[in-house]
Parts: structure tokens; C-alpha cells; sequence
């Protein structure tokens, strides 16, 4: 039968001789940074997330459309609610099906990669002088699409069904 062990605890420190932390790299919510991220300049667009609407393409589209119901408006806030918690090299650095596939989850994607409609809506509405799109993925098929600009994201377009930009194995 074993003995039970008392609890051992830690030696008392004298003043003077207490040492330091280990300084960590943080994120803006004050979370140490991802190993991966050591290093990486995160340039002008640092900050966290932050959202603008007024840009929302509120013209119905066979497509894609702001006509949602509860449960999509619940996926998009939360998702905006946990993005905004990262800073933006954080949410580019994520990535889709592990590390193993190498997809960048939530990235910019040149315009002339979206479907014809998509662009023509983009002239249509004075959107087209952007070379890029930011996509955010919230699932297999669902996107949320706008425009980054100073680290402002303002979304155009929830796509339920990923018709925008159609990945070339659909």
C-alpha cells in the first residue's frame, strides 16, 4: 500500500531574488502570441478587427443575399466576435482543414477570381476600383465578403452557398 506524499511547498524567495517572467509576445486581448507568429511584422493593418456596414449590398441576388435568418445572423456575429479578438496577421495566419492542407481560412482574393455577376455587382456599386475582396469562411460553403481598408472590414456580401468565388473542383 502506498503512503500518501504531503504537499510540498514552494521554497519562500528572498526580496531581491525573484525572477523575472519569461517575457511572452501578446495579442492585442493580452493572450500570448502563437509560436508560429514569433516574428512576423504585423504592419499598418495590426490592430484587431473592427467593422463598418456601410457598405452592405442590401440589393436582393439569387446567390448571395443579406435575407437571413436568425441562425446565419448568429454565425456571422460570432464570428465577427471572435475575430476581433485577433489581430488581423492573427486571422490571415489561420488556416482551413489543419495546417496540413495549407489553406489559408480567411485571405484576400483578386477580384477578377469572382464569378462575372459578383464583378459586374462590384462595378455597379463604385467597389471596383479594389483589386481584392477579404473572405472571411465561416463553414464548408458559407463566406462573408467585403473590403479591408485601414483595418476596417466592411462587408458586402454573406454568401450562403460559396457562389461568388466557386472553387475551380465545384
Amino acid at each position: 500500500m502506498a503512503t500518501k506524499r504531503a504537499k510540498q511547498r514552494p521554497a519562500p524567495v528572498a526580496p531581491g531574488n525573484r525572477k523575472s517572467p519569461p517575457v511572452v509576445p501578446e495579442t492585442g486581448a493580452g493572450k500570448p502570441r502563437p509560436r508560429r507568429l514569433h516574428g512576423i511584422s504585423d504592419g499598418p493593418d495590426s490592430g484587431s478587427p473592427r467593422w463598418r456596414v456601410s457598405l452592405l449590398d442590401l440589393t436582393p441576388a439569387d446567390d448571395w443575399s443579406w435575407d437571413i435568418g436568425a441562425a446565419d445572423l448568429q454565425k456571422i456575429v460570432g464570428l465577427l466576435r471572435e475575430m476581433e479578438r485577433l489581430s488581423w496577421t492573427e486571422v490571415r495566419a489561420m488556416m482551413a482543414h489543419g495546417q496540413r492542407r495549407g489553406d489559408n481560412k480567411h485571405k484576400f482574393i483578386p477580384i477578377e477570381h469572382l464569378c462575372g455577376d459578383a464583378q459586374r455587382r462590384l462595378v455597379e456599386l463604385q467597389l471596383d476600383d479594389f483589386d481584392q475582396l477579404f473572405r472571411f469562411r465561416l463553414g464548408n460553403m458559407e463566406r462573408l465578403w467585403g473590403v479591408v481598408e485601414g483595418g476596417v472590414f466592411y462587408p458586402v456580401w454573406w454568401d450562403p452557398q460559396h457562389k461568388v468565388c466557386p472553387s475551380a473542383d465545384r
